[in-house]
């Protein structure tokens, strides 16, 4: 890190000061900016979580898109760790993907070896 001017102390003690706020509400309470570190989610929270609506949240589980707990049969919660999982899962190839993946079709599967059409 490049050395610090006495011009600029005020502003990265500022700076230094907010850091360590948002460390000490993340201990504390445990949320930064609203979002909650804890592993089980509300839909509230996993909705903010995942920046959809409450909504479309209950839709997909109501749908068993995602792995959803019920406690006590109301309140639903899902788990922070199957959420990743699940948004990982949702990937899409792009454009330069699609075509890398038909090129070594091509080559891989030439005029003479591909299998008959089926009508």
């Amino acid at each position: 890190m490049d050395k610090i001017t006495f011009e600029q102390l005020p502003e990265m003690v500022a700076l230094l000061l907010a850091k360590v706020e948002r460390l000490e509400n993340l201990l504390v309470n445990g949320k930064d900016n609203g979002i909650t570190l804890k592993e089980m989610l509300t839909i509230v929270e996993a909705s903010e979580y995942m920046g959809i609506s409450k909504s479309s949240l209950y839709k997909m589980t109501m749908r068993s898109e995602l792995p959803t707990y019920r406690p006590g049969g109301k309140k639903v919660y899902l788990k922070r760790t199957e959420i990743n999982d699940w948004l990982a899962s949702q990937r899409r190839n792009s454009n330069a993907e699609i075509e890398q993946q038909a090129i070594n079709y091509m080559v891989n599967n030439p005029m003479g070896k591909r299998p008959a059409k089926r009508f």
